[in-house]
């Protein structure tokens, strides 16, 4: 699976959020990604095909502002895909970044991951969120 189809696949999120410690407690905070029900099937497939793409390779997420307030794009990076995968336009509340904000300054390990319980979870080396708007 390419990165354009990995891309085209997540840009379905409607929610994220945050799940604490999970089935590995080492882990840290898992960022989750929402997803509706009908189209787990393949988003579980496209986080599979993501890590094993990634492999060793440090993954990143970051979040940008917009110049829309209250409108972030999702960037998933990592040095193993030519371009991260952009998931663009997407809603965050003011309460959630700030929980976004707080966990990310006092986690340590963090993982990605999506609301099903056969998601893959992603290690991620660093998470950020920082203004990419441009005008």
């Amino acid at each position: 699976m390419d990165r354009l189809i990995i891309e085209s696949i997540l840009s379905d999120l409607h929610e994220i959020h945050f799940a604490e410690g999970g089935v590995d407690e080492n882990a840290g905070s898992s960022i989750v990604l929402g997803f509706k029900n009908a189209n787990m099937d393949q988003v579980v497939h496209a986080l599979s095909a993501l890590k094993k793409i990634a492999g060793e390779e440090e993954v990143e997420l970051i979040i940008c502002k917009t110049v829309q307030p209250g409108i972030f794009d999702l960037e998933i990076k990592t040095d193993a895909l030519d371009e991260p995968i952009r998931i663009m336009n997407k809603s965050i509340s003011n309460e959630r970044l700030a929980e976004i904000g707080e966990k990310v300054s006092s986690e340590t390990r963090m993982v990605l991951s999506a609301n099903s319980p056969d998601a893959e979870r992603i290690n991620l080396g660093r998470v950020k969120i920082k203004e990419c708007a441009t005008a």
